[in-house]
């Protein structure tokens, strides 16, 4: 999957990602819904019993180290962020879909990652020591800087979903 984005492939990963969240949820006998292309709060909505949820669905091929995001003109990433019933799926794409990886978080939790992960950024001097720019828009949420807390809390954790 190497340079997959670089080719003009990134919508076509994140897409697949949204399915196979879909395809998780459906065999799980969860009444779920992509929302239109590009809506700008949430991918999915679920419902399972009484309970709505909305999901984002953030999504990286296997080679690539980071889930990639782009903080709004205001700072912020996530637009209309709840702080329950708000959740995000990461998914690691695999070339194998048995080898495929899911962490359902709480959005608040990514959130604070990431601008965690973008305060130590700025605070370190970049490669010739200069100051990093606050302006800069990109925010990488690295899983190996996650790793424990991901694999162990957010792996496959679907039924976080309905507590």
């Amino acid at each position: 999957m190497k340079g997959r984005i670089k080719a003009g492939e990134g919508t076509l990963i994140g897409n697949a990602g949204e399915y196979y969240v879909m395809a998780e949820l459906l065999k799980r006998g969860v009444v779920a819904a992509l929302a239109p292309r590009n809506s700008p709060s949430f991918d999915i909505l679920a419902t399972r019993k009484r309970k709505s949820v909305r999901i984002r669905v953030k999504t990286k091929s296997e080679d690539m180290p980071d889930w990639q995001y782009n903080a709004k003109k205001d700072g912020s990433i996530f637009r209309d962020m709840g702080t329950k019933n708000d959740f995000t799926v990461l998914v690691d794409l695999a070339s194998k879909t048995i080898n495929l990886k899911y962490y359902v978080v709480p959005t608040k939790i990514i959130n604070k990652w990431l601008v965690d992960s973008h305060n130590e950024w700025l605070a370190t001097p970049g490669k010739k020591g200069q100051p990093h720019s606050p302006s800069n828009k990109k925010r990488h949420l690295s899983y190996d800087s996650n790793k424990d807390e991901l694999d162990k809390k957010y792996h496959d954790m679907w039924s976080s979903l309905w507590k």
